[in-house]
Protein backbone atom coordinates (compact mmCIF):
# COMPACT_ATOMS: atom_id res chain seq x y z
CA UNK A 1 0.00 0.00 0.00
CA UNK A 2 1.50 3.20 -1.02
CA UNK A 3 2.21 5.69 1.57
CA UNK A 4 -0.19 8.83 2.08
CA UNK A 5 2.50 11.18 0.80
CA UNK A 6 3.85 8.81 -1.73
CA UNK A 7 0.39 7.99 -3.26
CA UNK A 8 -0.22 11.57 -3.51
CA UNK A 9 2.52 12.32 -5.22
CA UNK A 10 1.63 9.44 -7.28
CA UNK A 11 -1.71 11.04 -8.35
CA UNK A 12 -0.43 14.63 -9.08
CA UNK A 13 2.21 12.66 -11.46
CA UNK A 14 -0.79 11.09 -13.49
CA UNK A 15 -2.65 14.47 -13.51
CA UNK A 16 0.43 16.13 -15.75
CA UNK A 17 0.13 13.33 -17.99
CA UNK A 18 -3.31 12.66 -18.00
CA UNK A 19 -3.65 13.61 -21.79
CA UNK A 20 -1.29 10.67 -22.54
CA UNK A 21 -2.66 7.09 -22.18
CA UNK A 22 -5.76 5.61 -21.66
CA UNK A 23 -7.27 3.53 -24.07
CA UNK A 24 -10.73 4.69 -25.75
CA UNK A 25 -13.58 2.57 -24.28
CA UNK A 26 -17.20 1.65 -25.98
CA UNK A 27 -19.68 4.58 -26.16
CA UNK A 28 -21.94 1.79 -23.91
CA UNK A 29 -21.14 2.24 -20.08
CA UNK A 30 -20.81 -1.00 -18.38
CA UNK A 31 -23.98 -3.41 -17.41
CA UNK A 32 -24.43 -3.45 -13.19
CA UNK A 33 -23.54 -5.93 -10.96
CA UNK A 34 -24.99 -6.97 -8.05
CA UNK A 35 -24.30 -4.94 -5.00
CA UNK A 36 -22.71 -7.26 -2.03
CA UNK A 37 -22.03 -4.99 1.37
CA UNK A 38 -19.81 -6.34 4.46
CA UNK A 39 -21.72 -9.03 5.81
CA UNK A 40 -22.83 -8.41 9.71
CA UNK A 41 -20.61 -11.07 11.10
CA UNK A 42 -16.54 -12.04 11.11
CA UNK A 43 -15.19 -14.52 12.93
CA UNK A 44 -12.26 -11.95 13.78
CA UNK A 45 -12.80 -8.49 15.95
CA UNK A 46 -9.36 -7.01 15.11
CA UNK A 47 -6.58 -6.03 12.62
CA UNK A 48 -2.77 -5.36 12.65
CA UNK A 49 -1.71 -1.94 12.43
CA UNK A 50 -0.96 -1.95 8.62
CA UNK A 51 -4.20 -3.05 7.87
CA UNK A 52 -5.93 -0.72 10.23
CA UNK A 53 -3.80 2.33 8.41
CA UNK A 54 -5.20 1.08 5.11
CA UNK A 55 -8.83 0.96 5.71
CA UNK A 56 -8.61 4.73 7.23
CA UNK A 57 -7.27 5.68 3.86
CA UNK A 58 -9.42 3.60 1.86
CA UNK A 59 -12.34 5.30 3.69
CA UNK A 60 -10.86 8.89 3.26
CA UNK A 61 -10.15 7.82 -0.63
CA UNK A 62 -13.69 6.91 -1.19
CA UNK A 63 -14.76 10.39 0.17
CA UNK A 64 -12.17 12.14 -1.60
CA UNK A 65 -14.22 10.86 -4.69
CA UNK A 66 -17.33 11.50 -3.86
CA UNK A 67 -16.38 15.10 -3.06
CA UNK A 68 -14.53 15.83 -5.91
CA UNK A 69 -17.06 14.60 -8.15
CA UNK A 70 -19.87 16.44 -6.10
CA UNK A 71 -18.06 19.54 -6.52
CA UNK A 72 -17.66 19.00 -10.57
CA UNK A 73 -21.66 18.20 -10.88
CA UNK A 74 -21.97 22.07 -9.59
CA UNK A 75 -19.57 23.63 -11.73
CA UNK A 76 -21.41 21.87 -14.72
CA UNK A 77 -24.62 21.68 -13.84
CA UNK A 78 -25.47 20.94 -17.80
CA UNK A 79 -23.01 17.99 -18.03
CA UNK A 80 -23.42 16.35 -14.49
CA UNK A 81 -25.73 12.74 -14.74
CA UNK A 82 -22.22 11.00 -14.93
CA UNK A 83 -20.52 12.81 -12.07
CA UNK A 84 -24.02 12.73 -10.03
CA UNK A 85 -24.15 9.50 -10.56
CA UNK A 86 -20.68 7.82 -9.45
CA UNK A 87 -21.10 10.42 -6.69
CA UNK A 88 -23.56 8.48 -5.33
CA UNK A 89 -22.13 5.18 -6.07
CA UNK A 90 -18.56 6.42 -4.18
CA UNK A 91 -21.00 7.53 -1.40
CA UNK A 92 -21.50 3.76 -1.25
CA UNK A 93 -18.12 3.28 -1.23
CA UNK A 94 -17.33 5.06 1.65
CA UNK A 95 -20.09 3.58 3.66
CA UNK A 96 -18.83 0.30 2.50
CA UNK A 97 -15.50 1.27 4.41
CA UNK A 98 -16.99 2.83 7.55
CA UNK A 99 -18.88 -0.48 8.08
CA UNK A 100 -15.54 -1.90 8.12
CA UNK A 101 -13.92 0.47 10.38
CA UNK A 102 -16.91 -0.06 13.12
CA UNK A 103 -16.47 -3.47 12.80
CA UNK A 104 -13.12 -3.82 13.65
CA UNK A 105 -12.87 -0.71 16.16
CA UNK A 106 -11.16 1.61 14.62
CA UNK A 107 -11.54 5.24 14.39
CA UNK A 108 -13.31 7.10 11.38
CA UNK A 109 -10.76 9.81 9.95
CA UNK A 110 -13.17 11.28 8.37
CA UNK A 111 -15.55 11.97 11.35
CA UNK A 112 -16.13 15.84 11.81
CA UNK A 113 -14.36 16.99 8.39
CA UNK A 114 -16.18 18.72 5.70
CA UNK A 115 -16.03 18.09 2.22
CA UNK A 116 -12.69 18.77 0.63
CA UNK A 117 -10.63 18.49 4.09
CA UNK A 118 -9.21 15.09 5.08
CA UNK A 119 -7.13 14.23 8.07
CA UNK A 120 -4.33 14.45 6.11
CA UNK A 121 -3.19 17.80 4.78
CA UNK A 122 -1.79 15.53 1.36
CA UNK A 123 -4.96 14.65 0.97
CA UNK A 124 -6.35 18.21 1.00
CA UNK A 125 -3.81 19.54 -1.05
CA UNK A 126 -4.82 16.85 -3.43
CA UNK A 127 -8.55 17.70 -3.58
CA UNK A 128 -7.66 21.26 -4.53
CA UNK A 129 -5.20 20.27 -7.32
CA UNK A 130 -7.74 18.33 -9.07
CA UNK A 131 -10.54 21.23 -8.50
CA UNK A 132 -8.26 23.22 -9.99
CA UNK A 133 -7.89 21.25 -13.05
CA UNK A 134 -11.26 20.42 -13.01
CA UNK A 135 -12.28 24.26 -13.56
CA UNK A 136 -10.30 24.46 -16.36
CA UNK A 137 -12.85 22.87 -18.84
CA UNK A 138 -15.23 19.59 -18.97
CA UNK A 139 -13.06 17.87 -20.91
CA UNK A 140 -10.54 18.80 -18.00
CA UNK A 141 -12.72 17.38 -15.26
CA UNK A 142 -13.64 14.30 -17.47
CA UNK A 143 -9.67 14.07 -17.24
CA UNK A 144 -9.75 14.23 -12.95
CA UNK A 145 -12.49 11.74 -13.08
CA UNK A 146 -10.39 9.54 -14.99
CA UNK A 147 -7.16 9.80 -12.69
CA UNK A 148 -9.38 9.37 -9.77
CA UNK A 149 -10.12 6.21 -10.67
CA UNK A 150 -6.86 4.96 -11.80
CA UNK A 151 -5.06 5.89 -8.99
CA UNK A 152 -8.15 3.96 -6.99
CA UNK A 153 -7.59 1.13 -8.76
CA UNK A 154 -4.02 1.17 -8.13
CA UNK A 155 -3.97 1.50 -4.54
CA UNK A 156 -6.98 -1.23 -4.30
CA UNK A 157 -4.45 -3.90 -6.61
CA UNK A 158 -1.54 -2.50 -3.68
CA UNK A 159 -4.40 -3.85 -1.30
CA UNK A 160 -5.60 -6.84 -2.78
CA UNK A 161 -1.82 -8.11 -2.69
CA UNK A 162 -1.62 -8.30 0.49
CA UNK A 163 -2.84 -10.01 3.57
CA UNK A 164 -5.97 -9.07 4.49
CA UNK A 165 -9.41 -10.89 6.41
CA UNK A 166 -11.85 -12.19 4.00
CA UNK A 167 -14.57 -9.26 4.65
CA UNK A 168 -11.94 -6.74 3.66
CA UNK A 169 -10.35 -8.29 0.44
CA UNK A 170 -14.23 -9.05 -0.35
CA UNK A 171 -15.09 -5.56 -0.44
CA UNK A 172 -11.80 -4.12 -2.00
CA UNK A 173 -13.13 -6.49 -5.09
CA UNK A 174 -16.28 -4.94 -4.91
CA UNK A 175 -14.98 -1.73 -5.06
CA UNK A 176 -12.00 -2.68 -7.32
CA UNK A 177 -15.09 -3.54 -9.77
CA UNK A 178 -17.16 -0.27 -9.28
CA UNK A 179 -14.00 2.17 -9.79
CA UNK A 180 -13.51 -0.28 -13.25
CA UNK A 181 -17.04 0.97 -14.52
CA UNK A 182 -16.31 4.57 -13.54
CA UNK A 183 -13.13 5.04 -15.50
CA UNK A 184 -15.23 3.20 -18.28
CA UNK A 185 -17.41 5.98 -17.97
CA UNK A 186 -14.93 8.75 -17.34
CA UNK A 187 -13.05 7.64 -20.48
CA UNK A 188 -15.30 8.06 -22.53
CA UNK A 189 -16.46 10.93 -22.13
CA UNK A 190 -13.09 12.18 -22.16
CA UNK A 191 -12.85 10.75 -25.47
CA UNK A 192 -15.93 12.70 -26.92
CA UNK A 193 -18.05 9.58 -26.60
CA UNK A 194 -21.43 9.34 -25.03
CA UNK A 195 -22.07 6.86 -21.81
CA UNK A 196 -25.59 5.68 -22.78
CA UNK A 197 -28.31 4.89 -19.89
CA UNK A 198 -29.80 1.82 -19.31
CA UNK A 199 -33.38 0.97 -20.36
CA UNK A 200 -33.68 -2.95 -19.34
CA UNK A 201 -34.91 -3.91 -15.91
CA UNK A 202 -33.13 -5.82 -13.62
CA UNK A 203 -33.04 -7.48 -9.79
CA UNK A 204 -30.59 -6.04 -7.59
CA UNK A 205 -30.21 -8.24 -4.26
CA UNK A 206 -28.25 -7.25 -1.15
CA UNK A 207 -28.55 -5.23 1.95
CA UNK A 208 -30.02 -2.16 2.21
CA UNK A 209 -29.03 0.94 4.45
CA UNK A 210 -30.96 2.13 7.45
CA UNK A 211 -29.45 4.94 7.45
CA UNK A 212 -30.84 8.37 6.30
CA UNK A 213 -27.38 9.99 5.55
CA UNK A 214 -26.85 7.79 2.17
CA UNK A 215 -26.11 11.24 -0.05
CA UNK A 216 -23.06 12.83 -1.56
CA UNK A 217 -21.53 15.27 2.24
CA UNK A 218 -22.24 12.29 4.37
CA UNK A 219 -19.52 11.09 6.90
CA UNK A 220 -21.61 9.10 8.92
CA UNK A 221 -21.31 5.26 9.08
CA UNK A 222 -24.69 3.77 8.26
CA UNK A 223 -26.20 0.33 9.49
CA UNK A 224 -26.99 -2.49 7.17
CA UNK A 225 -30.13 -3.32 6.67
CA UNK A 226 -32.08 -6.00 4.41
CA UNK A 227 -33.11 -4.54 0.81
CA UNK A 228 -34.27 -5.26 -2.63
CA UNK A 229 -33.39 -2.99 -5.05
CA UNK A 230 -35.35 -3.12 -8.45
CA UNK A 231 -34.66 -0.80 -11.41
CA UNK A 232 -32.99 -0.36 -14.97
CA UNK A 233 -29.75 -1.14 -15.45
CA UNK A 234 -29.35 -3.81 -17.88
CA UNK A 235 -30.04 -1.64 -20.70
CA UNK A 236 -26.63 -0.22 -22.16
CA UNK A 237 -25.44 1.87 -19.34
CA UNK A 238 -26.61 2.15 -15.89
CA UNK A 239 -29.95 3.58 -14.07
CA UNK A 240 -30.53 3.79 -10.63
CA UNK A 241 -32.35 1.20 -8.28
CA UNK A 242 -34.96 1.70 -5.31
CA UNK A 243 -37.25 -0.55 -3.05
CA UNK A 244 -39.23 0.07 -0.40
CA UNK A 245 -37.89 2.81 2.16
CA UNK A 246 -34.19 2.20 0.89
CA UNK A 247 -32.38 3.12 -2.03
CA UNK A 248 -29.23 2.82 -4.23
CA UNK A 249 -27.96 2.96 -7.46
CA UNK A 250 -27.42 0.20 -9.85
CA UNK A 251 -23.92 1.43 -11.13
CA UNK A 252 -21.43 -0.90 -9.46
CA UNK A 253 -20.95 -3.38 -6.98
CA UNK A 254 -20.72 -1.53 -3.94
CA UNK A 255 -23.31 0.93 -4.07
Amino acid sequence: MNTWKTRTAAATAILIGLGLGVTAVATAAPAPEPTPTPSTSTATTTVDAAVAKQLAFMREEERLARDVYTAIAKLYPDNATQFTRIALSEQRHFESMGLLLSRYALADPSAGLAAGTYSDPALTQLYNTLMTQAKVSLTEAYKVGVAVEETDLADLKTALAGNVPADVKAVYTNLQAGSNNHLASFTALRDGKTVGVGNGTGMQNGRGWNSPQATPGSTTAPTAGQGMGRGPGNGTGQGAGRGGSQTRPADCPVA
